[in-house]
């Protein structure tokens, strides 16, 4: 968010609240409803943080379309950033984790509370560490779209080719995890032909013209980016062990 505050420059500040407030919602609705809500407590989607403030945008775009512009690519930006940092959560969690590999090191998870252990029963199993892997990814796709973004590239350039980045690294990581409540369909996994649609989207998105990348700012308030990562903590990170009620918990478990 900070990466996004500074990019979108000095007067975005409620949309850019607006739009992440739209992606962390959606966020956990999609993975409530795609990773099911039965058994993991409190799951989120990184495609429903996708559509969410793509939803968000397009209703800004109808009144202010520079601005959609312009908030699109600085949030795409940010994006891989926040997502790269997230990983570690993932990889403490047990989310996103890899199928057993062979031939290879790994990493072992033999916690009881991991989704490894509780739902995939790879206790003890070298795994793909696939968290690691979209990390690296993410950072690289970081290091391109703010180079692209402080040399003033289009907007609709800077969206399209994270868009386009994202899902080829999406795809090839899907290779290797190893989830089992993921659906798949056709012998490649929901997420893969989710990676596919955002890839093509991607490719249309940088044919516009909608101007600049950025309005990148010296004084940058930093209220938003603090109050955000606030409210992402306590949305992705604060786990109540005792209680039954749901979205209580962070762990696999039954919920009341």
């Amino acid at each position: 968010m900070l990466v996004v505050v500074i990019l979108a420059g000095h007067d975005s500040p409620p949309e850019v609240v607006g739009i992440f407030l739209a992606g962390i919602l959606s966020a956990g609705a999609w993975g409530y409803w795609l990773e099911g809500g039965n058994r993991l407590s409190r799951p989120f989607g990184y495609y429903g943080f996708l559509f969410g403030g793509l939803g968000a945008l397009l209703g800004l775009a109808v009144f202010d379309p520079a601005s959609a512009a312009r908030l699109s690519a600085a949030f795409a930006c940010g994006a891989p950033l926040a997502q790269a940092i997230g990983r570690m959560r993932c990889l403490v969690q047990g989310c996103c984790h890899g199928r057993s590999i062979e031939g290879l090191p790994g990493i072992c998870v033999t916690n009881p509370k991991s989704r490894v252990v509780a739902l995939s029963e790879l206790h003890g199993v070298p795994i793909h560490p696939t968290q690691l892997y979209s990390t690296i990814s993410n950072l690289a796709i970081f290091a391109l779209l703010l180079k692209l973004s402080v040399a003033g590239a289009p907007a609709a350039f800077v969206g399209g080719i994270y868009l386009v980045l994202s899902s080829l690294a999406r795809f090839a990581e899907e290779q290797y995890r190893g989830e089992p409540q993921t659906p798949r369909f056709l012998g490649l996994a929901v997420y893969q032909w989710l990676a596919i649609g955002t890839f093509l989207m991607g490719i249309l998105i940088t044919l516009l013209d909608l101007g600049p990348a950025s309005a990148i700012g010296v004084d940058t308030n930093l209220l938003i980016p603090f109050a955000a990562g606030i409210v992402a903590a306590a949305f992705m990170s604060i786990d109540f062990p005792k209680s039954r009620r749901r979205f209580s918990r962070l762990t696999v478990g039954d919920t009341a």
